[in-house]
């Protein structure tokens, strides 16, 4: 149960930001990215993330996403042309452009990141954000914990701008069959460093085994002003606690 949870884990935490930043811009779009020579920035609107995982047993996992939309929420392409970050080249999916991290740690804290986008005629714009200044590297929470009593949770990295979102996994048991789900909780004052989860959240649903906490940290960017509005850039540091729930 522990691996399927764990794999779930990674996949779910560094799609988080990505969703975030990307719903709002392809809710309606089509799957297929369509092949365009674009010389006119003012066209497409760049939704951009950069988002940095640490999971409980502390393996990072890093990745650069970027997506271009037009008018009528098609992602596109650029025929002729490419995106960078920090002279890194992000590389073409199916979904728009990618870079992944394997080894050496690529995000860190309080820099600056410079997503470049070349457009057909060779023409270059940038977008920038700076991480979080906050190294979010530890989550603290009970190894086993009480259903019946509310969870205290605490990080050392803090400062009054975030952590901002703690999602809260819970799993649970029903005919055999594991299932899970999923609580967000803001977080009002990060500077203190502590939070809970109450005893009624604990017991949501009946004979929860596992909780799988995720404290995020996310800050905005800049998207330069030539491109179309609806962009967005960011980035996302997420760190991640596995609890067993015990009577």
């Amino acid at each position: 149960m522990q691996s399927s949870i764990r794999r779930h884990s990674i996949y779910t935490a560094i799609l988080s930001l990505l969703a975030f930043l990307l719903i709002q811009s392809c809710s309606d779009s089509n799957s297929d990215v369509v092949l365009k020579t674009i010389t006119n920035p003012g066209t497409i609107s760049p939704v951009i993330a950069l988002a940095r995982y640490i999971d409980s047993n502390n393996s990072r996992t890093e990745i650069v996403r970027a997506q271009l939309f037009d008018k009528n929420l098609n992602a596109v392409q650029i025929l002729g042309g490419s995106i960078m970050v920090n002279d890194s080249l992000l590389t073409e999916t199916s979904t728009g452009y990618e870079f992944t991290v394997d080894s050496v740690a690529f995000i860190h804290s309080d820099s600056l990141y410079t997503i470049t986008i070349v457009l057909s005629d060779s023409q270059a714009y940038n977008c920038t954000v700076r991480a979080p200044k906050s190294d979010l590297t530890t989550l603290y929470a009970p190894t086993y914990q009480s259903r019946s009593a509310s969870m205290p949770i605490s990080w050392q990295e803090v400062d009054s701008i975030g952590p901002q979102r703690l999602d809260y996994y819970y799993y649970f048991q029903q005919n055999n069959q594991l299932y899970y789900g999923m609580t967000s909780y803001v977080i009002w004052a990060p500077e203190t460093g502590v939070f809970s989860v109450s005893a009624a959240d604990l017991n949501v649903v009946p004979n929860i085994s596992t909780a799988k906490l995720v404290l995020h940290y996310s800050i905005d960017g800049t998207i330069d002003p030539a491109f179309r509005t609806g962009g967005s850039i960011g980035v996302d540091f997420a760190v991640e606690k596995i609890v067993s729930i015990i009577d």
